[in-house]
């Protein structure tokens, strides 16, 4: 009992500080924020910001801890579905745009700066290592693509990142779920060409069509089975 109520005193706490700093950052913009200005708008003592945050950057990039919570419990379920062939509802291209939506303030504040820079930095690490292990399992024991697994990673990341500045730039004027739609369908060829394994369109209705919408495992898939890969 006297642990939840901690652990829901150290949550709030938490709280308290990450709306403090993303309210501060709309304000004034993050490289002019001190750990004064936050410890005064959250209201909250030096030596309570320092027992959780070495600095304002850790701060920064703990409002982004369930992103990677997400894409760590999406990683999951794409290993799974490898093992159980059943097909999971993996979603975290949707989810990234949704997220974004929910904060295009905070984005926006910080873009083009080095708040920003730091926050990109972040979210490419952590959706390459979501990307790499599933797509690695792909391919295991089949022939090995025409370009190397990690390149091809690299460069769907890179793209999604790109795609979803773009969609800040011009104060987004599509839907999460239609951005989501067309970061597939640009990308779709280069996967074909990086996996070597072209996918004509009806093929591709019919196979997605029989797969949770938007789902990762199923879109990757389409380009990596048995008539186009085969085994060593």
């Amino acid at each position: 009992m006297k642990e939840k109520k901690e652990d829901r005193r150290i949550g709030r706490t938490r709280r308290l500080m990450h709306e403090a700093l993303m309210a501060l950052i709309v304000e004034k913009g993050y490289e002019a924020i001190t750990v004064q200005d936050i410890l005064d708008r959250a209201d909250v003592g030096r030596s309570t910001f320092y027992a959780h945050y070495r600095d304002k950057d850790e701060l920064l990039l703990s409002c982004f801890e369930h992103l990677r919570t997400l894409f760590e419990q999406q990683q999951q379920a794409l290993f799974a579905a490898r093992r159980t062939g059943k097909d999971p509802e993996v979603h975290f291209i949707l989810e990234l745009f949704r997220h974004t939506r929910q904060h295009h303030k905070l984005y926006k504040a910080i873009a083009g700066k080095q708040s920003g820079e730091m926050i990109l930095k972040y979210l490419h690490r952590d959706l390459y290592t979501m990307l790499i292990g599933p797509l690695t399992e792909l391919i295991r024991n089949k022939k090995s693509p025409p370009v190397p697994i990690e390149i091809t990673t690299h460069h769907l990341v890179s793209s999604l990142l790109s795609l979803m500045t773009w969609w800040l730039d011009n104060n987004m004027p599509y839907s999460a779920e239609k951005m989501d739609e067309i970061f597939r369908i640009l990308t779709a060829p280069a996967i074909e060409t990086a996996f070597g394994r072209k996918v004509e369109k009806k093929e591709y209705e019919s196979i997605a069509g029989e797969h949770p919408s938007g789902s990762v495992n199923a879109f990757y898939s389409l380009f990596v089975d048995s008539g186009c890969c085969p085994d060593n």
